[in-house]
């Protein structure tokens, strides 16, 4: 137990001092050398928890899961709507607190994605799927249209208003480009 325990606090100190490197110098200017000299461990140490320097960013996605849990568990409101839009405030609000880190992992999660080598964006959907599901079941949500098939939209649109954000010239809110696109997609959604 000890020994795993050790394991885990390692690669959190190499995955919040990547981190911190890549804030302070931008993430092409960091290489593994100064990664591994700046947590004084052996090059060998590092490629045992991430095989390349790009999985440092997935690792963040993959953090991003349990946020996703925690933010899905904090806001059990009745009206489906309501949640949906604090559950994806939240989400974007972190975005935008770490912004460009995250923009790196964004592109490196939406890369790896399209090569099947991460499971986060399935992870996310399922998770909105469920909870859309439970409220349908429990009668405070109506749609004719299937509960993953909501989510993958909703996700859809999430993931649109990321990438906007994070290829656009100007400074515009991020919630400002995603909630227009959710008001649109919502009024599909909800039973007539």
């Amino acid at each position: 137990m000890l020994r795993d325990e050790r394991k885990k606090e390692l690669k959190k100190k190499i995955f919040l001092t990547s981190i911190e490197l890549f804030k302070e110098y931008g993430y092409d200017n960091v290489t593994v050398d100064k990664i591994v000299s700046t947590c004084g461990i052996a090059k060998g140490t590092f490629f045992t928890y991430f095989p390349k320097k790009e999985h440092v960013l997935l690792h963040l996605g993959h953090t991003q899961n349990e946020l996703v849990k925690e933010v899905i568990q904090k806001h059990q409101e009745t009206n489906m709507k309501e949640r949906l839009k604090l559950i994806f405030n939240e989400l974007l609000s972190v975005y935008e607190e770490h912004g460009e880190v995250l923009k790196l992992t964004l592109y490196e999660t939406i890369r790896s994605t399209l090569k099947e080598e991460s499971t986060n964006i399935v992870k996310f959907n399922e998770a909105l799927s469920d909870i859309i599901d439970e409220s349908m079941q429990n009668g405070l949500f109506q749609s004719r249209f299937n509960p993953l098939h909501i989510a993958s939209v909703l996700v859809g649109i999430y993931f649109n208003a990321l990438i906007t954000w994070s290829s656009a010239e100007t400074k515009e809110d991020l919630k400002e480009i995603f909630h227009p696109q959710f008001e649109i997609v919502w009024e599909g959604i909800v039973a007539q």
